[in-house]
């Protein structure tokens, strides 16, 4: 901490120290600029920067070499973004909750999972496009920024490109059609903005039979110019309904014939039908307001206000055979016996049918079974409910030509909501709110029941049932930073303070905890802190090299700290804030036809913790298996390279090689359901245990062509390798290694599940022509794009998971075979869009 102080010392005393410097003329083809200008306007000279610029300074003349300025995507980002995201590629191989997304300044990452909600504002291509991005450590105008990347939306509609477009996209992706109508109008002579924009997007079948998708997007921006102030109104939200995939085994592949096979849905009276629906809609307002106190001081406050709904849909059951078509009991390899595998194999040979979930068999089951028609199956809205409030204000201060500091304050209250909630009885006139497990494992006792200020309750479509509580969660911030440019260096310095709360309220009193399931829990405080620093050396205008360094504090997700919040309170015993020490390096080349970045970095986080729940066979419940003192380290390198042949064809590659692993053996205990103890308690023997989910080496290489003609083409390959799966932490336990059958060893057991590499070839092309030109010089142009991925037509497996399933007896990592989930083949989206 005193290093940062000395830090923003240093700059603030180097800036009073400064002597007042004349305006600064920059020679550029025969046109002199005004260094006064805003820095945005340095950005179309950069190119042409050398040491022919200078800085009067007393009687000596000093280089004076712009920043680096970019507010659009770095040339990394920009060549990687979509290609690799087909094997769930993460920059530095960092988790969600190190990455940041802000609208208006307001943080979207969610305070009780770190997740950005992209789907909220989906299918608003138009207008959401106006971002700026903060890669890694790099300074930025508007917050402390993320490890990984920060990105800052604004939707003021005086910020817009006035526009007014129509597109029609034609895909065979999750959506099939797409069609958009955007309107942005220019600023009124008295001040006012308006921008609007709605997008309807759906597909059925495809590529994936029983695939659905439908979805409204809508936003409204109102801009009031008045003097000083700028007022603004922003309305958005995105109503979504999809159908949702799962992993599948390679023998269900090879039994379907098709790695496209999905078991959540069937017929019901020879018209498909899906178990497995997600929704989402959560609508945002935002209020802005924008004062130039002071030509060097402007003040930019933002209020959010959200509430909505997301859920997705499953099948459950009561005292009745699992109904999951694809439940490795129905299998052939789950039979040792060979003739009764052959036999289970022969069936659905015959009848493929019983690959697909039986409705017509399921109603007739909950209307024959019992008298009362009590419910064995039904359908069944896994809800989360959110009320969102934040306040941010920010002070931009331009102290002078040289200095630029900014202050920031947020608060954020989350309250979500969760709950069970009957979608459809199948036929059937009710259900009971019990709790099946605990009747399994505590017979003829109070525990059955879901909430005992309501037991026996009779519940039927729209009620509630399972488990229902509420989490609320707030947060303070507070952040300053400092930005310092100098003819040849550039210094920054940024600190954030967090104060974060959580506590959870039960809303059902369960019958297993009766004493700590009901009401208000014992809230949890966390103090937390962040500060960077960096500087650039800027040799000229077209070579910089940097070095940044940071320390980060953040508190435990909340997930990640109860271990059972849907029916108790109790929390993790080892709980501890988590913290992560970065540093990178880096040069830029930005020449007029060769670009090059390279980014060298080193991370390292200690005391994570997490929660995966799960059904264990042994325990024959619900268990949840609690992970503390998560430590994980990533180095590695991003390089990327755009270099201009000839004729406007321009050669483009990537790569990212890094070593992400866990660095110590966390600890671990595992809690049922139904039991008030924990069972078993050790350590996890995965040190030096790779990072799974993402590769660890991807390379990209392009080439593009632009022609005067308004004409794109791209043809690009991408090779991903050095991944593994999410892994059983079952696997890697003492127990697991110990009486295991002579031929195997425990290395065999705990190592990791591999991914093949893959190699993919994606085109794209565009086109752009007028087709009408007015006499105030504006015209109607037409724009074509298409994009095809996976030319190959290969059917990739993208990721995928070790089932939570382990054969301790036996050993067997087969017996539970991996899943995972495999890419469509080719895909294209044709984008045909009119533009005034």
């Amino acid at each position: 901490m005193r290093i940062l102080f000395f830090f923003f010392g240093l700059i603030q005393a180097a800036a009073f120290a400064q002597l007042p410097t004349k305006p600064i003329l920059l020679k550029s083809k025969n046109q002199w600029v005004d260094s006064n200008l805003d820095k945005d306007g340095w950005k179309y000279f950069q190119d042409q920067y050398t040491n022919e610029s200078t800085l009067t300074e007393g009687d000596e003349e000093v280089p004076f070499i712009p920043s680096l300025l970019q507010s659009g995507k770095d040339l990394f980002s920009a060549l990687t973004g979509f290609s690799f995201s087909i094997r769930r590629f993460r920059m530095k191989g960092l988790s969600n909750r190190y990455f940041s997304q802000s609208i208006h300044e307001i943080s979207m990452n969610q305070l009780s999972d770190g997740n950005i909600p992209w789907a909220n504002w989906g299918g608003l291509n138009e207008v959401t496009s106006n971002n700026q991005y903060a890669t890694g450590l790099k300074d930025n105008e508007f917050q402390f920024g993320a490890l990984g990347n920060a990105v800052f939306m604004q939707l003021n509609a005086s910020k817009l490109f006035p526009q007014t477009t129509v597109t029609l996209n034609l895909s065979n992706r999750n959506y099939h059609q797409r069609i958009a109508f955007t309107k942005v109008w220019s600023e009124s002579k008295n001040g006012w903005s308006f921008a609007s924009s709605i997008a309807y997007k759906q597909g059925v079948g495809g590529q994936l039979k029983a695939n659905e998708f439908k979805g409204f997007s809508y936003f409204l921006s109102i801009d009031k110019r008045l003097r000083n102030h700028l007022f603004s109104l922003v309305l958005l939200g995105n109503s979504q309904m999809n159908t949702r995939t799962a992993a599948i085994t390679e023998e269900l592949a090879g039994l379907a014939a098709s790695k496209q096979y999905q078991p959540g849905w069937g017929l019901q009276a020879n018209k498909i039908r899906n178990a497995n629906w997600q929704f989402n809609h959560q609508p945002m307002i935002l209020f802005s307001h924008e004062y130039n106190l002071h030509e060097k001081i402007k003040q930019i406050s933002t209020l959010l206000l959200s509430s909505g709904e997301k859920y997705t849909t499953a099948l459950d059951w009561y005292n009745a055979a699992d109904p999951r078509p694809d439940y490795y009991r129905y299998l052939p390899s789950f039979f040792t016996d060979s003739l009764l595998a052959q036999d289970v194999l022969s069936q659905i040979q015959l009848n493929p049918s019983q690959l697909q979930i039986n409705w017509d068999h399921l109603y007739w089951i909950n209307q024959n079974s019992s008298s009362d028609k009590r419910a064995r199956y039904l359908l069944e809205d896994r809800v989360e409910r959110n009320k969102k409030i934040a306040l941010n204000t920010r002070y931009r201060i331009q102290l002078n030509n040289r200095l630029l500091i900014s202050f920031q304050g947020q608060y954020r209250k989350e309250v979500y909501t969760y709950f069970k909630r009957i979608n459809d009885l199948l036929g059937a006139k009710y259900s009971i709110n019990w709790n099946q497990f605990a009747e399994d494992n505590l017979p003829n006792s109070t525990a059955i029941q879901n909430d005992l200020n309501h037991p026996n309750q009779i519940i039927r479509v729209g009620d509630s049932f399972g488990y229902h509580y509420a989490m609320h969660l707030s947060q303070w911030l507070i952040m300053s930073q400092a930005v310092y440019t100098m003819p040849k260096f550039d210094l920054n310095a940024a600190i954030e303070y967090t104060s974060t709360y959580y506590q959870r309220e039960g809303k059902y009193r369960n019958g297993v905890f009766p004493q700590n399931s009901f009401g208000l829990s014992e809230p949890n405080y966390f103090n937390n802190g962040q500060i960077k620093m960096g500087i650039t050396y800027k040799l000229n205008g077209r070579n910089y090299y940097y070095f940044r360094t940071a320390f980060s504090s953040k508190p435990p997700l909340v997930n990640d700290l109860y271990i059972s919040p849907r029916i108790n309170s109790l929390k993790q015993l080892d709980i501890s804030n988590e913290w992560a020490f970065m540093v990178e390096a880096g040069y830029i080349l930005n020449a007029p036809k060769l670009k090059i970045t390279a980014n060298a970095y080193w991370i390292r986080i200690n005391n994570a913790m997490d929660v995966m729940s799960f059904y264990h066979d042994g325990y024959r419940n619900l268990v949840n298996y609690n992970i503390s003192n998560i430590g994980t380290q990533m180095m590695g390198l991003e390089w990327s390279m755009a270099y201009t042949l000839f004729g406007g064809v321009t050669f483009n590659a990537a790569m990212s090689v890094g070593k992400y692993v866990y660095h110590n053996r966390p600890n671990y205990s595992v809690m049922a359901d139904n039991e008030p103890y924990i069972s078993e308690k050790g350590v996890l023997y995965i040190d030096q245990f790779p990072i799974t989910g993402l590769p660890h080496l991807a390379i990209y290489n392009g080439l593009a062509y632009r022609s005067n003609s308004n004409l794109f083409l791209n043809l690009s390959s991408s090779y991903m390798g050095n991944q593994w799966l999410s892994f059983n932490p079952i696997r890697r336990t003492y127990d697991a290694a110990q009486n295991l059958p002579i031929h195997l060893d425990a290395e065999q057991i705990a190592r990791p599940s591999s991914l093949p590499n893959a190699f993919i070839l994606d085109f794209s092309a565009g086109y752009s022509c007028r087709i009408k030109k007015f006499k105030d010089g504006s015209a109607y142009y037409l724009q074509f794009f298409l994009g095809v991925n996976n030319l190959l037509n290969q059917s990739i497996i993208t990721g995928g998971y070790e089932q939570l399933r382990f054969d301790i007896p036996g050993g067997d990592i087969n017996k539970f075979p991996n899943k995972y989930y495999y890419s469509p083949g080719t895909l294209y989206s044709l984008s045909i869009k009119t533009k005034l």
